[in-house]
């Protein structure tokens, strides 16, 4: 899968280098609610820098800051999101036999895995009522759907497209959400917002 990657020194510090500055740049885009759609190719370039850089032992910390960076930026992806975490599961139990030493965040990648796989499974068979997200918050059971998945990040474009003069900041989110209510709706999605699934709460 990798053979095309490059195995010298300097060639492994560079790929770490990039996948942290991806890290970086998905947070800013977060941060500046920008159109969120990059983030989810930055992560599929990642999965394939973060595997080569793996099958070395004194790069594994390297790889493994790069799968739970990107993670941490990654929304409505879930089959995606499951490669990263089950990635980074092999990483911290290959670095367990390099180490002699056992991780605890080991135990907590597990879970995460087993609910992203049971959330996903739930989703694909219809039964809405057995997703758990484990937040307070209610999001439409669509989001964990492949066919919400594959058409999310080119509904997002085309949100933003529309919102390039809408200044951010309060309120944004319901003028970015009505647009990609309608994106999504072009794309054969039935998309319910934040707002339209927790009527009893205040957005800004």
């Amino acid at each position: 899968m990798n053979s095309h990657l490059e195995t010298t020194k300097q060639a492994l510090n560079r790929y770490a280098q990039h996948c942290l500055d991806a890290c970086q740049q998905a947070k800013q885009i977060l941060q500046e609610q920008a159109d969120p759609s990059p983030i989810a190719d930055m992560a599929r370039e990642i999965l394939v820098y973060a595997a080569h850089l793996a099958q070395f032992d004194h790069m594994l910390g390297e790889a493994y800051i790069a799968c739970t960076g990107i993670a941490d930026s990654l929304y409505e992806h879930p089959r995606l999101l499951l490669q990263l975490k089950q990635l980074a599961l092999q990483i911290v139990e290959h670095g367990e036999e390099v180490e002699h030493q056992t991780f605890e965040v080991k135990d907590e990648l597990r879970a995460d895995i087993a609910r992203l796989q049971a959330n996903i499974q739930a989703a694909d068979e219809g039964r809405w009522e057995d997703i758990q997200t484990g937040s307070m918050l209610r999001i439409d059971p669509v989001e964990w759907t492949r066919a919400y998945e594959d058409v999310v990040d080119q509904a997002d474009r085309e949100a933003y497209a529309r919102l390039t003069d809408c200044p951010r900041g309060m309120g944004f989110c319901f003028a970015y959400w009505a647009e990609k209510r309608a994106a999504l709706a072009r794309h054969g999605i039935d998309w319910n917002s934040p707002q339209d699934m927790n009527p009893g709460v205040m957005f800004d």
